[in-house]
């Protein structure tokens, strides 16, 4: 038998269709639903504090009577799921829908060969720029699940610069990601994790911008590598199958599909954008938006800009239907990566996880348990993929914990914020992440090749940072 030969079962392996996103995330569930019959159950006391939102009080976890799944319990998981996640599912719905319309007026796809011919020779810089200004708006206002409405756009302008759909979501998300993780002003998770442990809302914001800066320097450098490898061999690219099945950017049939100038309804369109993206701005910084307030923007954007696009009603109500269908893998996924975490607060096994991590915790020396608390938070993100609601669970115990051992409440803060922002990119039940990569189209297997690199990076850079943090007792 010659080497070749030898190699060849490990080479099929690799070549075998990956596993499929919704394959994935059932088989969680299903590990989560067994679990419910081995791990005891327990519970914490909660109590509701001065913002309103339930916390656990440390010290007070209690074995109850095991509650596991039955049959029943596991297959209404996932609509129950849909059900609780209705809010963000609709609105990326709509978005998917509005956007459509948008499209089919031609006007993003004029703008976006405007940047390009505009930009020709300055492709990376266009990559830093994109994501720089989606790490501001993460940074400034935990803008995350929002910047699915972009991944269209971004895919375009990035297929134009001859990259791939990968490189376009990576602009957009892993900008978001950036910023949001590191939380310089993140009203959500910055803000109730700091409210947690008695921490001056926003405060110590210094050594959060110094992160985002790095973070975002070495992201940009890792996105705009991986982007030029695609251009240089078109082979490389993560989501390879893909491209080969959409048209070439550059083919003669695209471009003399698309108008060289701005027309007056392009131009009206792109006045209705600009409106719109104001007006959502504005809510979220001033109004605290979330998906469920600005739906109703989007849903009048799009209607608004096919009017003035010069679409009629007929065409509009099909392209929107259709915009509405695309979105319709991502959508199930955010419905099903939320029933993992009903199936564990239905058998009464994640408190009871929580606690043995706690356990954990409270062993190891003083200077690892800051990164401890990072290497906890990874795992429990991955239930809780939600920077708010992470907070409300770990933050009442990481803040006693950290008293405890010497640790300042603000290096807890910046553990639990770079594990529940970083670790989003890379595992199955982020509704963001699926919800991006679903707008693009990509299967959540491509996209875990390109992005499991980049979070290890962000990962070594944020325990560099917790390590500094707990030598110069960040205050």
């Amino acid at each position: 038998m010659d080497s070749n030969s030898k190699k060849r079962p490990f080479a099929q392996l690799l070549m075998k269709e990956p596993p499929h996103t919704y394959l994935l995330i059932f088989v969680i569930l299903i590990i989560c639903a067994v679990l419910t019959y081995i791990v005891p159950a327990g519970q914490f006391e909660t109590a509701v504090n001065e913002s309103g939102r339930a916390i656990l009080i440390p010290g007070t976890y209690q074995r109850v009577e095991q509650s596991p799944v039955n049959l029943y319990q596991f297959f209404n998981a996932i609509p129950s799921g849909l059900v609780s996640m209705a809010s963000l599912i609709f609105f990326v719905m709509i978005a998917g829908g509005s956007f459509a319309v948008i499209n089919e007026t031609k006007t993003i796809d004029i703008l976006t060969n405007k940047l390009v011919i505009s930009l020709a020779g300055k492709e990376k810089l266009v990559i830093f720029v994109v994501m720089l200004m989606f790490s501001v708006l993460g940074g400034l206002i935990g803008f995350d699940a929002e910047c699915v409405i972009f991944v269209p756009i971004c895919i375009a302008l990035a297929r134009r610069m001859h990259y791939d759909s990968i490189t376009g979501v990576a602009m957009v998300m892993c900008g978001a990601f950036v910023g949001s993780s590191v939380g310089t002003f993140n009203p959500y998770a910055t803000a109730v994790a700091q409210g947690i442990v008695g921490l001056p809302i926003f405060s110590g914001a210094w050594y959060r911008i110094i992160m985002h800066i790095v973070i975002l320097i070495a992201a940009a450098l890792y996105v705009i590598r991986y982007a030029e490898g695609v251009k240089k061999d078109p082979s490389k690219s993560c989501c390879y199958s893909l491209e080969k099945t959409l048209p070439a950017p550059e083919s003669d049939s695209v471009q003399s599909s698309i108008p060289s100038k701005f027309s007056t309804r392009n131009i009206l369109v792109l006045i209705v954008m600009i409106a719109g993206f104001g007006v959502i701005i504005y809510g979220a910084l001033k109004m605290d938006w979330f998906a469920g307030q600005m739906a109703p923007i989007f849903l009048a954007m799009g209607i608004i800009a096919g009017i003035v696009g010069g679409i009629k009603g007929n065409d509009i109500c099909k392209v929107y239907i259709s915009g509405c269908k695309s979105m319709m893998f991502a959508c199930l996924v955010i419905g099903m990566g939320r029933g993992i975490l009903i199936v564990m607060e239905q058998g009464m096994i994640f408190h009871t996880i929580l606690n043995a991590l706690a356990k954990v915790l409270s062993m190891m020396p003083p200077s690892c348990i800051a990164v401890g608390m990072f290497l906890m938070n990874i795992v429990i993100n991955l239930f809780v993929p939600s920077g708010s609601g992470l907070a409300a669970l770990v933050m009442p115990l990481m803040g006693p914990l950290a008293q405890m051992t010497r640790i300042t409440a603000h290096t807890a803060v910046v553990a639990f914020q770079c594990a529940a922002g970083f670790s989003d990119c890379v595992i199955p039940t982020s509704s963001t992440t699926n919800a991006c990569i679903g707008a693009g189209g990509i299967s959540f297997v491509q996209w875990f090749r390109f992005a499991i690199k980049l979070a290890l990076i962000e990962w070594g850079l944020s325990i560099v940072f917790i390590v500094i943090a707990t030598l110069i007792h960040l205050a």
